[in-house]
């Protein structure tokens, strides 16, 4: 006759810290997920060769200013227990142009960088958060 006993209580706590350990852990995952995605798109920004200026010569952004401006945020409305996002974006403030460089105007073609960045680093980005996620749940379970 085999017998075998088997303590749930201690396997049901242990799933309760990697539970804990994983919620503790998802910003930092999301984050550096939007990091590759950030230098990325800033890699591939367009930088112009030399400073330009707006109609009316009122403003005067020097080459690499979108490049610059270029960031990532993280999103606090949309993220919560277990949930965090980030956005990579341009801060339009600093280079309003940005959506006539990623949509093109009439006048001048589109030279995109989000959507571009987003297909070429997607899988990197996604590994690079669940490997920094596995990273902080081992720390959290030793």
């Amino acid at each position: 006759m085999i017998k075998m006993s088997t303590d749930f209580l201690k396997l049901l706590g242990k799933m309760d810290r990697i539970t804990a350990a994983a919620k503790k852990h998802t910003r930092p995952a999301a984050q550096a997920g939007a990091q590759v995605y950030q230098d990325e798109a800033q890699t591939r920004a367009p930088v112009s060769a030399k400073p330009h200026s707006t109609k009316g010569k009122k403003q005067t952004f020097q080459p690499g200013n979108f490049r610059n401006a270029i960031y990532q945020a993280h999103m606090k409305e949309e993220s919560g227990e277990g949930v965090d996002k980030y956005r990579v974006g341009w801060n339009k403030k600093k280079a309003f142009y940005g959506g006539f460089l990623e949509r093109g105007t009439s006048k001048m073609a589109a030279k995109p960088t989000i959507r571009p960045t987003y297909d070429a680093v997607k899988d990197v980005a996604e590994a690079t958060a669940l490997r920094t996620l596995q990273q902080g749940i081992a720390r959290e379970m030793k």
